[in-house]
């Protein structure tokens, strides 16, 4: 495995100190406030859930268990937060998948790196259909981490395998706007972040341990887009073929124009999936 896990951690950080800059802030404000709306409505109807689940269950215990109440909620409380950090995530992620986008492309503007144009509709279109590329890919996965977590014996390995699973998901959501920016593919993505393992999943595991913090999680996600986005610039390079010569050639869409690799390659379309 390669990479540095703080140096992930690090670009978590460096998203949070650029959320107020200048030019940035209309691109952060919309994820922010969609953010607060649906983590809070999220986060209050589970938790309203979970209390009345539990008084349910307490309530066929006899009166001299109830102590076990405040033992069992916040356990539980602990275990929906976990939850939340990876399934809810996904869920916010997919909404605001235009809003991220429209962030990351923004970061890479500002970073010397041009993007094709794209009317607003048909870049809806093309989040949203790559969103479900991933949610393709991560469903089948968590419904058998789902059944390693029901088999006795082996369930002992199942919070070492949702952890490291979860934060891999959590690092490619958001690392895979810029590569879908650049019409890149999702299994592209994929091993793009393999590459730098440790990084990616250092930067996976500090996005979810902040999403179950509340007040904070309200700007996980423009702070992850910003992050996630310099971590591709700074650690992942594209290789692009020159369809002209049919010869491989290195591009840093950091330092050049890309829009005019992007055209040349005929890669002006949805990227698609892998």
């Amino acid at each position: 495995m390669k990479g540095n896990p703080l140096l992930g951690w690090g670009y978590v950080w460096r998203g949070f100190q650029l959320l107020p800059q200048p030019g940035l802030r209309r691109f952060v404000a919309l994820p922010i406030l969609l953010n607060i709306v649906l983590v809070s409505l999220l986060s209050y109807n589970g938790i309203s859930w979970l209390d009345s689940a539990i008084d349910r269950g307490l309530g066929y215990l006899p009166s001299w268990l109830e102590w076990l109440y405040w033992i069992a909620m916040p356990l539980a409380v602990i275990t929906v937060l976990l939850i939340f950090a990876y399934f809810f995530s996904a869920i916010l992620v997919t909404l605001a998948s235009p809003l991220n986008g429209l962030l990351s492309e923004k970061i890479e503007q500002q970073r010397g790196s041009a993007i094709a144009d794209e009317a607003l509709s048909s870049m809806i279109v093309r989040t949203f259909r790559r969103e479900l590329t991933k949610l393709g890919y991560m469903l089948p996965r968590y419904l058998l981490l789902l059944l390693v977590t029901l088999i006795p014996g082996v369930n002992l390995a199942s919070p070492v395998l949702w952890f490291w699973f979860g934060s891999w998901i959590v690092a490619l959501q958001y690392l895979d706007y810029s590569f879908d920016n650049h019409a890149r593919s999702f299994a592209e993505t994929r091993a793009a972040l393999a590459s730098q393992s440790l990084t990616v999943l250092g930067f996976g595991a500090t996005v979810a341990l902040l999403m179950t913090i509340p007040l904070v999680n309200w700007f996980v996600m423009p702070a992850a887009v910003i992050g996630a986005t310099l971590l591709r610039l700074e650690q992942m390079p594209f290789s692009a073929t020159d369809n002209a010569s049919g010869k491989d050639r290195m591009v840093n869409y950091a330092e050049g124009n890309d829009a005019i690799t992007r055209l040349t390659d005929g890669k002006t379309e949805n990227s698609g999936g892998g």
